[in-house]
């Protein structure tokens, strides 16, 4: 089986506990030209997109920070400026959401979770080493023997950064696509507003065809010594103990989160955001490069251009993301709807408490539709807002009534963002 499908798989099991999207091989996120992103790890404001095999790669660009913030190293767009957040008001810190050590996991009996526990910890060798074991048949999950920090933006950052988004996301994907040269495919480029981040992590998926199963798995990482990173060498041992009756395990082992462990926490293991992506002809036309194959490109009829996005071979497209079939509809739902954002929280806010997995996507498009409409102003830029708080017209609540899919409201969000006037 394939890097992707294993990281699909994950997603699928995953993403309802981590409340977002986990890469599975990756260390975290990455950028390979900025020293400060690689100390501080990812941050809200952040500009990410996914890649084939899972990981996340910053863009280079944090749109609420200055043109002159290390972070920002990637070239700016002309217009650029920063959405000022504050923390305490647009956003919140829960540097201890996660003990020392835990795991989470999304497992298929919610009451058989994992259990972890140090071993020998007074080892002089500087390294720790902890197991932790489960009873379910089969699942995910995600090791933090150091504990975990949280940070979320309030609902005045997310309406602030969801208005950045649908403003500038046209002029993102130029800058990052078209001037940068980033491979990133239309859907792809996300705003983070939360993620979940610590000093390591290790993650995975298990599953076993046995009645009476039990997973047991060793995790040894280095010790800080005086607060200066080291290196990882020993990263996982992964003996498996089960009894007689337990049957064989199939286990898939992510790469650990962090290439070196710091108190500053640098590995995001989760992350939630706004997905941002655009018409396809729009896109199209910041796809295509500049020159003699723009203007052949423009000299052919729009029903006769093939889509971008199948230019590159399969294997490069983005693993899955429950955000991007539902973008899908977005569009589908109005010819003239030309930016889209969807939040990870659109899709959170459907699920069932007691869910451990994702539904398929003709479950999830059906509880979608029947909470969410479109809100679509006249520059054709769209978002997802609850029914409960738009007050609609007798031929919208009609059109409510009468279809199974999304149906487009137009009103001037970005002017009045209550929406619900």
């Amino acid at each position: 089986m394939s890097t992707k499908l294993f990281q699909n798989d994950y997603t699928r099991m995953f993403y309802p506990k981590a409340r977002g999207y986990t890469p599975m091989n990756a260390d975290g996120l990455q950028a390979d030209d900025s020293r400060a992103f690689l100390l501080e790890g990812v941050q809200i404001g952040d500009l990410i997109y996914r890649r084939s095999a899972g990981p996340l790669l910053y863009a280079g660009i944090n749109i609420t920070k200055g043109a002159d913030d290390p972070r920002n190293w990637q070239s700016l767009p002309k217009d650029y400026e920063p959405c000022s957040l504050e923390l305490g008001v647009d956003y919140t810190a829960h540097p201890s959401r996660y003990p020392s050590p835990s795991v989470v996991s999304g497992t298929s009996d919610p009451s058989a979770g994992f259990d972890i526990n140090p071993i020998n910890p007074t080892q002089p060798d500087g390294i720790d080493r902890y197991k932790f074991s489960t009873n379910a048949a089969q699942g995910s999950y995600c090791a933090l023997p150091f504990g975990g920090s949280s940070y979320e933006c309030t609902a005045s950052g997310v309406a602030k950064l969801r208005r950045f988004a649908m403003i500038h996301g046209t002029s993102w994907y130029h800058q990052t696509v078209h001037v940068d040269n980033l491979d990133i495919q239309n859907g792809d480029l996300v705003v983070v507003t939360g993620c979940e981040k610590t000093s390591y992590w290790t993650c995975g998926l298990f599953s076993s065809a046995g009645p009476n199963p039990r997973l047991t798995k060793t995790l040894s990482v280095p010790k800080v010594v005086e607060g200066v990173a080291q290196p990882i060498d020993i990263v996982e041992s992964c003996p498996l103990e089960s009894t007689p009756t337990a049957g064989d395990f199939w286990v898939q082992s992510g790469r650990p989160g962090a290439a070196y462990r710091l108190e500053n926490e640098p590995a995001c293991f989760a992350f939630r955001g706004f997905h941002i992506s655009l018409k396809a002809s729009v896109y199209n036309d910041i796809r295509m490069p500049w020159g003699i194959r723009q203007t052949l490109w423009h000299a052919l009829p729009k029903v006769l251009r093939p889509p971008t996005r199948s230019w590159p071979l399969l294997m490069y497209a983005a693993p899955y993301h429950p955000c991007a079939p539902i973008s899908e509809l977005v569009h589908s739902s109005d010819a003239r709807v030309k930016t889209v954002v969807v939040h990870d929280n659109d899709i959170l806010s459907v699920l069932q408490s007691d869910e451990a997995f994702l539904p398929t996507d003709a479950e999830l498009a059906q509880r979608m539709t029947a909470r969410y409409v479109v809100l679509v102003d006249s520059a054709g830029r769209a978002f997802l807002r609850d029914k409960s708080d738009v007050k609609l017209s007798k031929w919208e609540r009609f059109r409510l009534i009468h279809r199974r899919r999304f149906i487009s409201v137009r009103r001037e969000h970005l002017v009045n963002d209550s929406a619900a006037s």
